[in-house]
Formats: C-alpha cells, structure tokens, sequence
C-alpha cells in the first residue's frame, strides 16, 4: 500500500498570483491553466453586499418563459423567479446543498464559504403572484390537500370567462408554504487563500469540506466559525466528496494527477494513486466501498475502495464525434434511486448515464466546452438539471432510461430550458415536503393516481375516483355538473367549463410527472444566487 504524508502547509494569499484577487478581474485558476476559456463576467462597479432584488420578502414573483424542444408534455409549465440577491463578491463556482435541505453552501473567487439557512415561510396573501394572464388558471393549496381558486372574486364581478389557451397556458397551483433561502449568510467561513473550486456535505448535515487553489481541503462545522482542519495537498485541490458511510474518510483529486483518501482523525493520508493526468472529479458509490475518478482526458476511472485501499477494477474513455476541445468530465453523480447508475457530465456537451459500466443514455442540448459545469439529479432521480454556457437551465426528464440492450446508449435530445441570467451552477433543491402533501408520494402505491372533486369547503380535494367519471356534456360550469353520490356539497365557487377541463387535464396529467413543486437554484458568474419555482401542473402540447 502505498501512502503520502503531507508535509506542506496552507498557501496564503500573497503566495497567489495578485492578479486573481482583484475585483471583477479574477480567473478561474485552473481551468486556465488547462487553456479552456473561462465564461467569467466583469462586475467592475457593481456593489457587493448582499441587497436582495426587493426588500419585500414576499415581494411578486415574475414567472419566466420555458422552452420545451422535443417534448410531448410540457412538465415546466410555469416557473416563477422567487428570489435573486447578490452571494459573493465574483463567480460562484460550487454550490450544494445540505442532505436534508436545510442549509445550502456556496464558494467561488472570492475564497469564502458562505452557508445559507433553508426554510418554507407561509405565504400571507395571493398578492405575491401575478394572476392577470387570461391563459392561466390559479389555485392555492391548504393543508388539507384542498385546491381553492385564487382570483374566484374577480370572476364573480366580471362573469365567468372561459381559459385563453394559448402556448403559454397552465394550471397554477401555488402552495401554502414557498421555499426560501435566508439572504444574509449563517455562516462565512474564511481561511482559503484562493478561489474555492468544490464543496462536500457530511451525510449527518453538520460539517463541510471546501477545496480551493490554495492547495487545501478545509473541513467546517455548522454551529462552528473557525475552520476545524486544513488538509494540505501539493497543487490546486479540484474535487473533494466525503465518504457517505464513513464519515471519517473523504476522497480529494488534485491538478498534481493524483487521488487521496484521507483519515479526518490525524488529518492523514491512508492511500493515494497517480493517474498521471489531471483530476476534475470524484465520487465515492453510495455504500463506501467504490469511486470514481475523472480526469481532464475525458477518462472515468472505477476502483474498489474496500478499507480504504485504491484498486483500479475498470476505465472508459469517452469517445465523442465532433471535435471538442476537450473532453474532461466535470462532474459524477450516482442516481438517488438506483445506485447502480452513475451521471457523468463532460466538456462535450453530453451528459451519459450509465448502468455499471455501460452507457446506457445521453442528454444532449445544453452546452459545456469552456466550463467546470456539473449536472445533477433531483432527488427522487426522475429529472436532471444542469446550468449551461448560453446563461440556460436545461432539465431533462430521465425517469425512463431502460433500454433492449447495453450495446446501444439510448439518445435523449427532448428537454425544458430557461434563462437564469450568468447561470454557473443549477441545483435542485432536494426538499419538497409540500409535493408529497399535495401529490402524495410517488413511491406509495395508494398514490399511484391523483384525483379532483369539492370538499364540503366548497374547494376541489385531490382524491381517487372522481376522474372516472365523465364530464356531462349539459353542463357548463363547476360544480352545477353531476358529481358522485357521496360528495357533499355546500356553497361552492363556479368554475368555468373550460377551466374545469384544463385542471382535470393537468391534474390527470400529473400522475407521470413529479415536476410540481421543485426548486431550482443558480449561482452565477456574477456572485448572485437566483431560485425558481414550479407551480405548473403538465400541460400536453
């Protein structure tokens, strides 16, 4: 067994190049050093600071256009920007969030690791979403899974007026409690010399490990405002990830080619293996006992880590038909729900899943050349995000990637896209307790179908078996239609026909799309932080 001990202490940051702290002039270190173009925005003259887009925390928020291409449905059928504020003073170059949502970290140029608080506030009114688009139809949910009209008084002013379809058409359904991320920092965590390049959560949501140029890992603590380790290395620290069985242990690549397993006790080296080219990205296999290693020649490397030791079992090189400037992978992800399949991203443009060792699918459309852009899964595993280098948010949906044969990887080219202004990072937030409430749970068989009928409160419940029944033809608003025999009725809001028909189309809809509900974060070039809201149920195109 081969091992290392580091000897070499921290960099400090007048040992770095002067050039890469100065405001709006900073470089993304490394990737220049490997001659890929950096998409870094020059933010001289702006203020830093962290000033949100309103001061008005429940301030409206503006819905965004989606672009489906390829797609039967569109799943994303109306996002809403909720907040944007400024997070760091430079590019955001890695962010993650904590396993059980509740706090989210950031890291860029600036050197700091700042960590954000995660709640779901109450929404006070319907003010906070624009309800004026005559192709839109809006609703509200209470705790009782209750859908209630928003803009009913409106109607019943003016008379009942029938749904404008257009292409922008969608069922709105806004939840009782809004996600939202706490703009002023919980905690700042300074002592990095250099621009922090990755970020790895422990899975008990209490420490966090940051790499950087300083040629570092620093391992933090929630609670905690000083630095409890610094891990030295011998060249810009590129990837970090602990491992999420043993805690005790993470995995480091480096621009020195080589691969570190490290004992957090006694802040050792207990294995290490050169690869002889420079390390983007590592990932430790849900259980402990594997990793993976990619490297900037577009190389995945799998090794059995079992007690810790590096042993090389397999490596694929992807091969790409046009003719990129490099093919590094800049990001590894297994999937949430079948740990047998693993997410590469790479400098290609493509995203490939694979099952072992197979490519099994490919994602394309989004564009990553000149960038360390790293997609990832949502976490039910049905969905992938990733930001893009034309400023978009692409999603895929990725709940059906079996495929007859390994020998042919299935092409997917169908997605959802947005615009998030200098977009560098996309994450999903991996919190969405109001989905369940609302949906149910889409691995409880009893929730397999979502329904709609008038609770005796006058508002339409989610429920099994209304939907079987036919929509009389004589009838022209709801609820005067024929309901089932055991629902009670009291006084009841009239929806209109064809409202009634598009919510019933959406809601039945929902039943193969998890997208309600999800959140969405970017980080941008810019150091601003950006979330988007689904509140669309699937609209078939």
């Amino acid at each position: 067994m081969r091992r290392e001990v580091s000897t070499s202490t921290a960099s400090t940051a007048s040992d770095l190049d002067e050039s890469s702290h100065r405001r709006g002039r900073r470089s993304i270190g490394w990737l220049r050093r490997l001659g890929v173009a950096a998409c870094i925005v020059d933010r001289e003259g702006d203020e830093s600071g962290f000033c949100s887009l309103d001061d008005n925390p429940r301030a409206r928020m503006r819905r965004v256009k989606v672009r489906p291409s390829k797609k039967r449905a569109r799943e994303f059928s109306a996002v809403y920007m909720g907040q944007e504020f400024q997070a760091h003073d430079g590019a955001i170059l890695s962010m993650k969030f904590s396993p059980d949502g509740r706090y989210m970290a950031s890291g860029g140029e600036d050197g700091v690791v700042r960590v954000w608080e995660v709640m779901e506030v109450d929404r006070a009114d319907g003010n906070d979403v624009p309800g004026d688009d005559p192709s839109c139809i809006y609703f509200t949910v209470n705790p009782s899974s209750e859908l209630a009209p928003i803009f009913m008084g409106k109607e019943k002013v003016n008379g009942c007026k029938g749904i404008k379809k257009t292409s922008e058409s969608a069922c709105v359904v806004v939840p009782p409690e809004v996600f939202r991320i706490s703009e002023q920092p919980l905690h700042e965590f300074r002592g990095h010399g250099g621009d922090v390049l990755d970020l790895s959560w422990s899975k008990d949501n209490k420490y966090l490990l940051s790499s950087s140029m300083d040629k570092t890992v620093c391992l933090w603590q929630v609670g905690c405002n000083s630095c409890l380790k610094v891990f030295c290395h011998n060249d810009y620290v590129t990837c970090v990830q602990f491992n999420p069985v043993k805690e005790d242990y993470f995995i480091s690549g480096s621009i020195d080619g080589k691969v570190r397993i490290w004992a957090i006790p006694g802040c050792r080296v207990v294995n290490w293996i050169d690869v002889k080219e420079i390390v983007t990205a590592v990932c430790y296999r849900p259980d402990g006992q594997g990793g993976i290693v990619g490297s900037i020649s577009g190389t995945c490397r799998f090794y059995d880590l079992s007690d810790n030791h590096l042993q090389l079992l397999d490596q694929i090189c992807f091969q790409s038909k046009k003719k990129f400037p490099g093919k590094r992978i800049t990001g590894l992800q297994f999937s949430p729900s079948d740990p047998r399949k693993l997410m590469v991203t790479s400098a290609d443009s493509q995203v490939r899943v694979l099952d072992e060792s197979d490519v099994i699918c490919k994602y394309r459309g989004f564009h990553n050349t000149g960038s360390q852009i790293s997609a990832s899964f949502t976490s039910d595993g049905r969905h992938i995000i990733s930001a893009s280098e034309d400023s978009n948010v692409y999603i895929w949906n990725s709940s059906n990637q079996d495929i007859p044969t390994p020998m042919q990887a299935k092409t997917i080219s169908s997605y959802e896209r947005f615009f998030s202004e200098n977009a560098s990072v996309a994450i999903p937030w991996c919190g969405n307790s109001t989905r369940k409430q609302v949906f149910g749970d889409p691995n409880s068989p009893s929730d397999s179908s979502y329904n709609a009928m008038l609770s005796p409160s006058g508002r339409f419940t989610l429920t099994h078996g209304f939907f079987s029944e036919s929509l009389s033809k004589d009838s022209a608003t709801w609820p005067e239609e024929k309901l089932p025999a055991s629902t009670p009725l009291t006084a009841s809001p009239s929806l209109c026909r064809s409202k009634y028909r598009f919510l019933k189309a959406s809601c039945q809809n929902t039943v193969a799309s998890q997208a309600w509900g999800l959140v969405i974060v970017t980080a941008g070039w810019d150091g601003r932080i950006r979330s988007f809201h689904n509140y669309g149920l699937p609209v078939r195109m």
